[in-house]
C-alpha cells in the first residue's frame, strides 16, 4: 500500500474521534510546556545570579525527575482507555482485509501526527509562557528582575527525549494490543469489562485493613522525623487499599444492595444499582486512579501552599533572635572584647542599631522527655526496649543548654544562688507541666522552675530550647557527663545573641559581613581546626527562604497542574467511555417509554454516586493525613497548625468547586451520547 493511504487514514481517523483525541493532545500539550518550562528554569543562566539560585535549580532539577515519570505514566495509563474504545474499529479493519501490520503502521502513523504536533504546541507553549513564568518566580522570589530570560538547549533536548520515550512506549502497547487479539476480539473489545472479581470479600477486608493501617500511622506519628520516613509506605498502603475497595469492596456494598429485596425492587433503584454494578465492575481502576490523583492535587497544593504562606512563622520558629553566633569551644576575654568590637563597628559601618547583644556560655546536649523525665539517647528505659522506634524517639527530642549561674545573672538582672547541686530549670509552660521530677541525673536537684525569661522569649518568637542553670561552669560539666558518655568537649558553646535594627538590605549586609571577621577571630586558638563558629541570620535565611519555599510553591503548582489535568481527562474519558457504553441501554429504555427526563434522572443518580464517590474518598484520605501533613511541615519548622489546617481546607474547598464544574460539563457530554 501507498504511504499515503496510512497517513490519510490516520489523519481522518484523528479528525473523525475528535471528541477523544483533542482532549488527549490538550493534556500531552500542558504535561510538554510544565516540563519544557521546569527543564528551562533548571538549566537557564538566569537563575544562577539569584540568591540561594543553586539550591533552587536543584530544587527544579529533583521536580524534573518526578515529573517525567509522572508524565510517562499518565500518558501511556490514559492512551490505554483512547486504545479500549477504538478495538472494534481495528477488529473491523481486520474483516475488510488490513493485516495487522497495516493497523500498526495506521497506528504509528496516529501516534506520530499526534506526538509531533502536540510536542511541538507545548514547545512553543513553553517558549511563550516560559519568559512570564520566569518573572513571576522572581516576583515570588521577591528578588529584582535584573536576570535575563534565556531558552537552553536542554529544554529542547530533554523534552524531546522524554516525550519520544511516551510516543514509543504508547505505540508499542497499542501494536501489541492489536497483535495478540483476532478481528473476532477486537470486534468485541470495547464491550468487554473488566473481568470478573474474585475473592471480593477477602479483597474487601484487606483493602480496608490497608487503609486502617494507613490511617493509623499517619495519626500516630510523634514527630516531623517519623512523618516523613513513614509517608511513602503509608501512600503505597492508601493507594492499594483504595484499588482493593474500588474493585472488591464496591462490588461487596452493592451485591449486599440486591440483596435487600426492599430496597434493589424499587424502579428507581433497580436500574441505578444494576448500572452501578456494572460501573464498578468495568471502571474501579480508573475511578480509584481519579481518587488517588485527587489526593495528590489536596497533598501537594496544601503543603507548597503552607510552606510558602507560613515563611516568616519558619524563620521566627528557626530563628527567635535576629542573629546567633555559635563558637564550639572556649573563647578568651580577649576574644569575647574584639567580637563584641567588631559587631559594633559593623553596625555602625551598615547604619543599623544594635537593639540587644548578650553572650553566654553552655553545655549543649539533645535529651528526651519522656513520661516526665529526661533521657539520654541510648540509655535502657527508651529506644526499642520499650517498643519505641528510633525515628518515634524525635517526637520526644528537646535541645538542652546547661548554663552557669554567672552568664544567667548577667543576662537577666535576676538574684539567684544555687549550691553545688542545686539547678534552675527553665522550660515554656507545657514542657514544665510534664517534668514530673525533682532531680535530673539522680544527683542535681531542681530548685526552681522558671516559665518566663529572656533566655526563652526572643524577639521574634520563644525559644524551644531547655535551659538548666548550675551554680557554676565546673557543676555544668559535672551534669553533662552524666548523660554523656562521650567526651564534653564538642558539647561546650560560647552563643552571642544579637537583635538588630534598621533597613532590610542593610541588615543583610551586615549579617554577611560580620561572618568572616568573627570566624577568625574565634578561630585564634582553634589550632587551625576548621567548622567551629557559625553565624545564623535570619536575613540571610530570609532571603534563601524566599528561593527555596518559592521554587516549592512554583513545584506544587506544577505538579497540580499535571495532576489535576491527568484527573479531569480521566474524569472526562470516564463519562465519554460510559456514554457509550450505556447507549445501548438507555436506547431501549427509551423506545419502551422512559422519557427524557427519567433518563437524565436515571443518569444524574449514577453519575452522582459513581463520580462523587472518588471525590469523598479522597477528602477522607486528606483529613486522614493531616495530622501526618502537620508532622511532616514540623520537619521544616512549620508549627503552625492552624495555618496548615485552614490551607488544607481552602485547597478542598477549591478543588470540590473545580470537581463540580468538571462533573457538569462531562455531564453534558454523557447525555448527549446516549440521548436516542
Amino acid at each position: 500500500m501507498a504511504k499515503s493511504f496510512y497517513l490519510r487514514m490516520a489523519a481522518n481517523n484523528l479528525k473523525r474521534d475528535k471528541r477523544m483525541y483533542v482532549p488527549f493532545a490538550i493534556s500531552y500539550i500542558i504535561f510538554a510546556a510544565i516540563y519544557f518550562m521546569v527543564i528551562t528554569l533548571m538549566t537557564t543562566d538566569g537563575l544562577k545570579n539569584v540568591p540561594a539560585g543553586e539550591s533552587l535549580q536543584s530544587l527544579f532539577a529533583f521536580g524534573m525527575v518526578i515529573m517525567s515519570l509522572m508524565a510517562v505514566i499518565f500518558l501511556v495509563y490514559i492512551n490505554s482507555f483512547l486504545i479500549k474504545r477504538r478495538k472494534k474499529e481495528f477488529g473491523l479493519y481486520g474483516i475488510l482485509g488490513l493485516e495487522k501490520r497495516h493497523v500498526g503502521r495506521i497506528i504509528f502513523e496516529e501516534n506520530l501526527i499526534l506526538s509531533t504536533l502536540s510536542l511541538i504546541l507545548g514547545i512553543v507553549s513553553g517558549c511563550v509562557f516560559g519568559n512570564l513564568i520566569f518573572l513571576l518566580l522572581l516576583h515570588t522570589l521577591r528578588v529584582s528582575p535584573d536576570s535575563r530570560f534565556s531558552l537552553p538547549w536542554q529544554a529542547f533536548a530533554y523534552t524531546a527525549v522524554l516525550f519520544l520515550v511516551v510516543f514509543v512506549i504508547n505505540t508499542a502497547f497499542n501494536f501489541i494490543q492489536v497483535r495478540l487479539a483476532n478481528p473476532i476480539d477486537l470486534l468485541k473489545g470495547g464491550n468487554i469489562g473488566e473481568k470478573k472479581v474474585r475473592f471480593i470479600f477477602l479483597k474487601s477486608i484487606a483493602g480496608f485493613v490497608m487503609l486502617v493501617i494507613a490511617y493509623y500511622m499517619a495519626n500516630t506519628v510523634t514527630s516531623g522525623v517519623a512523618a516523613i520516613s513513614k509517608f511513602f509506605l503509608a501512600v503505597l498502603l492508601v493507594i492499594a487499599g483504595t484499588y482493593l475497595l474500588f474493585q472488591a469492596g464496591s462490588q461487596f456494598v452493592l451485591k449486599i444492595l440486591k440483596g435487600r429485596k426492599n430496597f434493589y425492587y424499587k424502579a428507581k433503584n433497580f436500574i441505578a444499582v444494576s448500572g452501578m454494578f456494572q460501573r464498578m465492575k468495568q471502571n474501579a481502576a480508573g475511578l480509584a486512579t481519579i481518587c488517588i490523583l485527587s489526593t495528590m492535587v489536596l497533598v501537594t497544593i496544601s503543603t507548597c501552599g503552607a510552606l510558602y504562606i507560613g515563611q516568616e512563622d519558619i524563620l521566627h520558629e528557626i530563628n527567635p533572635n535576629d542573629i546567633t553566633i555559635t563558637v564550639w569551644r572556649p573563647v578568651d576575654d580577649g576574644q569575647i572584647e574584639r567580637i563584641t568590637e567588631t559587631i559594633k563597628k559593623e553596625a555602625d559601618k551598615n547604619s543599623v542599631t544594635v537593639e540587644d547583644m548578650y553572650r553566654y556560655r553552655s553545655y549543649s546536649s539533645m535529651l528526651f522527655l519522656i513520661d516526665g523525665k529526661l533521657y539520654p539517647y541510648g540509655s535502657k528505659e527508651i529506644g526499642n526496649g520499650n517498643g519505641m522506634s528510633n525515628m518515634d524517639l524525635f517526637g520526644y527530642a528537646k535541645d538542652i543548654q546547661i548554663i552557669p549561674l554567672s552568664d544567667y545573672l548577667s543576662v537577666t538582672g535576676d538574684k539567684k544562688s544555687l549550691s553545688e547541686k542545686e539547678v534552675l530549670f527553665l522550660t515554656d509552660e507545657k514542657t514544665a507541666e510534664k517534668i514530673n521530677v525533682d532531680k535530673l541525673a539522680d544527683s542535681f536537684t531542681i530548685k526552681d522552675t522558671i516559665t518566663s525569661s529572656k533566655f526563652l522569649e526572643g524577639k521574634n518568637g520563644k525559644v524551644g530550647d531547655i535551659f538548666i542553670v548550675t551554680a557554676d561552669e565546673k557543676s555544668g560539666e559535672a551534669l553533662i557527663r552524666q548523660w554523656l558518655a562521650e567526651s564534653t568537649e564538642n558539647a561546650f558553646t560560647n552563643k552571642f545573641i544579637i537583635n538588630l535594627k534598621g533597613d532590610e538590605a542593610k541588615l543583610l549586609d551586615f549579617s554577611r559581613n560580620i561572618e568572616s571577621p568573627v570566624t577568625l577571630i574565634a578561630a585564634e586558638n582553634a589550632q587551625g581546626e576548621a567548622g567551629t563558629t557559625r553565624v545564623e541570620a535570619i536575613y540571610s535565611q530570609r532571603v534563601e527562604g524566599y528561593s527555596v519555599y518559592g521554587g516549592l510553591l512554583f513545584l506544587g503548582i506544577f505538579f497540580t497542574v499535571m495532576f489535576l489535568s491527568a484527573t479531569v481527562l480521566i474524569i472526562y474519558f470516564k463519562q465519554v467511555s460510559e456514554g457509550y457504553d450505556d447507549r445501548d441501554r438507555y436506547v431501549i429504555l427509551q423506545k419502551v417509554g422512559m422519557d427524557d427526563i427519567e433518563v437524565k434522572r436515571t443518569i444524574n443518580r449514577q453519575i452522582l454516586m459513581v463520580f462523587f464517590l472518588p471525590l469523598l474518598a479522597a477528602m477522607f484520605h486528606v483529613a486522614a493525613a493531616r495530622h501526618m501533613i502537620i508532622k511532616m511541615l514540623e520537619a521544616f519548622s512549620l508549627t503552625n497548625v492552624t495555618l496548615t489546617t485552614w490551607c488544607i481546607i481552602i485547597c478542598s474547598i477549591v478543588f470540590t468547586l473545580i470537581y463540580v464544574i468538571v462533573y457538569k460539563l462531562t455531564a453534558k457530554v454523557y447525555y448527549k451520547i446516549i440521548k436516542f
